[in-house]
C-alpha cells in the first residue's frame, strides 16, 4: 500500500465518523423527550395532590432528575454542535483548487532541480486534515459517551423516584 492509500484511508475513515456522529443524535433526543414525558405526566396525574403534602424529600428526586437530565442535555448539544460554536472541521480544497496547485506546481518543477511531487503535498494535506477531524471527532465521541451515561442515570433517577412516589401514594 503506497502513502496516499494509507492516508486517504485515514481521511475517510474520519469522515465516516464524522456522519456516524451526525445520525447517533436520534436515539439520544427520543430517549430524553421521553424521560421529560414520563415525569410530568407522574407530576400531573399521580404526583402533587395536596399542597400541604408536598415534602421537600418526597419530591427532591425530580430536581436530581432535573439536574441529571440537563447534564445529559448539555453533553448532547455539545456533541453534536460543539454547544453553539460549531466545529471547525477543515477539508481538503475545492477541486478547482487542487487543479490550480497541481498546475503552479507543475511550472514550479520546471523551473527547479529538486522536484515537488504532488502525491507527498496531497498526503501532507491529507495528514493535517486528518489529524484535525480525528481530534474533533475523539472528543464528540468523549461528549456522546458521557451523554449517554447521564441519560441512563436520568432513566435509573427517574424510576426511583417514580416507584418511591408511587409507594407512598398508596400507603396515603
Amino acid at each position: 500500500m503506497n502513502d496516499y492509500s494509507f492516508y486517504k484511508s485515514l481521511y475517510d475513515r474520519e469522515l465516516n465518523r464524522r456522519v456516524h456522529f451526525d445520525n447517533s443524535i436520534n436515539l439520544p433526543v427520543t430517549i430524553l423527550t421521553l424521560i421529560v414525558g414520563l415525569n410530568y405526566y407522574y407530576i400531573k396525574n399521580i404526583g402533587i395532590k395536596d399542597i400541604n403534602e408536598i415534602l421537600f424529600w418526597d419530591y427532591s428526586g425530580f430536581l436530581l432528575v432535573s439536574i441529571l437530565f440537563l447534564t445529559s442535555l448539555f453533553f448532547l448539544i455539545k456533541s453534536y454542535n460543539n454547544l453553539f460554536r460549531g466545529f471547525s472541521y477543515r477539508n481538503l480544497a475545492t477541486p478547482s483548487e487542487i487543479a490550480d496547485f497541481k498546475n503552479e506546481l507543475d511550472k514550479y518543477n520546471d523551473q527547479v532541480d529538486e522536484k515537488v511531487s504532488f502525491e507527498s503535498v496531497i498526503v501532507e494535506k491529507l495528514n493535517q486534515v486528518s489529524d484535525n477531524h480525528i481530534l474533533i471527532n475523539d472528543q464528540r465521541s468523549i461528549d456522546l459517551y458521557r451523554c449517554k451515561t447521564f441519560i441512563i442515570l436520568t432513566l435509573i433517577a427517574s424510576g426511583l423516584n417514580i416507584i418511591i412516589l408511587t409507594i407512598k401514594n398508596l400507603q396515603i
